[in-house]
């Protein structure tokens, strides 16, 4: 549930038998260690001996209000993720500790669904705040290959380096920018946990794999009664990021309708949950992401040119893998080590041939995808070699398709090329990389029969990302299929 190299600790201070009964059933795994309190005292005594990654409070307990108690776990531990438990005449009480802070409120009896996922939400939370991210640019020690790393020595990712390093203290929007997979979210970490608000709380947001409607409540949360199914007040992620970091993730996916509603909320530092008349004030530093070229949009006038100036307050730009060079060797000496860990394998090396089918293929859903892929090789194989063969067929096959199928492919491409040098064209590089991008998926998609959640597992990229693509590329995929099949 949560990836890190000690059990994640949860506090449950309630006073009712069966809740703790619940909690201990439910959460029975070796990574999880529960801790127990019945009373505010003994509450925060564990709070402080044991520094637990997530707490769940009830408002009531036989010694003081939970109100009172959580004011006091803010003093100890700023950063600790707080669930409050509360029966549903306390519910004005919980979401007045929401407003103070709170991650959100559980109503008894408690369900264990919604147990599950508020708890697994919270420790993940606690993890984006407490993993670090380092920036690395010599290969990783065999000793500690967990935590999340920045690697590479390329002269973009020094640039990178420098910018996180001149930014992260200034109260200033980043944007971030960089095709799907190379590691946006990283740098967001990065600035959070270099920056003056990294005592409160990180929060991201995908902005592309929520409905709108959805994610405007998740923004700036609704009052209860406001739509169908708004059983009760949410509280959003500007209120609860108060004197935090908000990350928004594919910004670009954002309607103009919430492009609006985000303008207004970063000039006026407030806003109104839905159907609410309460304005809420509230201090955020906003990062944003995109993989998207926000200047034709704006151009398009497919985003707002006004927002866009306010959050391009500062620009990181990752660079695509493609283009990395020597990084790629050091990327894959590090996935190798991670999985050899979590798999229990023991690959001490990479075969040359194996190198050159991960060197010559070219990565479209970057670092994320080359992941995906050195995991898979070494589910796959067996041994201490990491061999070619290991390799999914579609990175194996690539190379030998480019240069076994000249009349096809390779003089594909190289008219492309002749013909935009006649035609003085400045964009070639992106015109033959998108060529070369729609036949791997194209590729892939037949491997899956059309299949896109596959499809998008085996490039290493999202599916919402791999629509985006095969929206941007032209690509049809009941005409791929039928082409595989011929």
């Amino acid at each position: 549930m949560l990836e890190i190299s000690r059990p994640a600790q949860l506090l449950i201070v309630d006073d009712e038998p069966a809740i703790l009964q619940l909690f201990r059933r439910i959460f029975e795994f070796p990574e999880i260690r529960i801790l127990t309190a019945e009373t505010a005292v003994d509450g925060l005594e564990a709070a402080r001996l044991h520094h637990p990654d997530v707490i769940l409070l009830d408002v009531l307990l036989p010694d003081g209000s939970g109100l009172d108690m959580f004011r006091k776990i803010r003093v100890i531990n700023p950063q600790v993720p707080i669930i409050m438990i509360t029966s549903l005449g306390d519910a004005d009480t919980a979401i007045e500790a929401m407003e103070l802070g709170a991650l959100d409120y559980l109503v008894k009896p408690l369900e264990v669904v919604e147990l599950r996922k508020v708890v697994a939400r919270a420790l993940e939370i606690r993890r984006l705040m407490n993993d670090p991210v380092k920036m690395e640019m010599d290969p990783p020690s065999p000793v500690e290959v967990h935590g999340d790393i920045l690697i590479g020595r390329c002269p973009a990712m020094q640039k990178v380096y420098k910018a996180i390093g001149l930014v992260a203290r200034q109260h200033v929007a980043v944007l971030v920018r960089g095709e799907s997979g190379t590691g946006k979210e990283l740098v967001a970490r990065a600035l959070y946990q270099h920056s003056q608000r990294s005592h409160a709380p990180f929060l991201a947001v995908n902005c592309a794999a929520i409905p709108e409607g959805l994610l405007e409540s998740e923004l700036f949360g609704h009052e209860k009664g406001s739509f169908t199914g708004a059983d009760r007040r949410r509280i959003g992620k500007f209120e609860q990021c108060h004197h935090g970091t908000l990350f928004l993730d594919e910004i670009g996916d954002m309607t103009p309708l919430l492009q609006s509603k985000l303008l207004r909320v970063l000039q006026e530092q407030q806003f109104e949950r839905i159907g609410g008349n309460e304005t809420i004030a509230t201090d955020v530093r906003v990062i944003t992401a995109t993989n998207r070229n926000l200047e034709q949009m704006v151009a398009a006038n497919e985003f707002r040119s006004d927002l866009y100036y306010r959050l391009n307050g500062y620009s990181i730009h990752l660079p695509p893998l493609r283009e990395r060079g020597n990084d790629l060797d050091l990327l894959v000496d590090r996935f190798r080590l991670v999985a050899n860990t979590d798999l229990g394998k023991d690959f001490c090396r990479i075969a040359p041939e194996a190198m050159t089918c991960l060197r010559a293929y070219p990565w479209p859903g970057n670092i994320r995808e080359l992941q995906s892929v050195v995991r898979q090789a070494v589910l796959q194989g067996t041994g201490n070699v990491l061999l070619a063969d290991f390799l999914p067929e579609f990175v194996r096959d690539f190379q030998h398709k480019m240069h076994s199928t000249p009349r096809c492919e390779k003089d594909r491409v190289t008219s492309l090329v002749e013909k935009m040098i006649e035609q003085r064209a400045d964009n070639i590089y992106d015109q033959v990389m998108q060529d070369t991008e729609r036949l791997i998926i194209s590729r892939v998609l037949q491997h899956t029969d059309g299949n896109q959640l596959e499809a998008a597992r085996l490039l290493g990229v999202t599916r919402t990302t791999l629509r985006s693509k095969l929206q941007r590329l032209g690509i049809k995929i009941d005409k791929i299929v039928q082409a595989g099949s011929e």
